[in-house]
């Protein structure tokens, strides 16, 4: 199965938040570091993320670069 990366730059964050909700993202901050993990929820301008050992993370869209997600392709 073909996978896409799918990239979302800051400034689409806050059109783009009903697609990564619940999905397992990769945040790039502007200072490059990388966190990977589930998107709790998005409000007031916080992304709220949980890593695989259940750590809770919250960035502001101002921290934050890029966010990227795998997306299934359908062939």
């Amino acid at each position: 199965m073909g996978k896409r990366l799918i990239r979302i730059v800051q400034s689409a964050l806050s059109a783009r938040t009903e697609e990564l909700l619940n999905r397992e993202i990769n945040v790039v901050l502007k200072s490059n570091q990388t966190f990977f993990g589930r998107c709790q929820k998005i409000e007031n301008n916080l992304l709220f993320l949980q890593d695989q050992r259940m750590h809770r993370h919250t960035f502001a869209f101002t921290q934050i670069d890029t966010v990227v997600y795998d997306l299934e392709a359908t062939f």
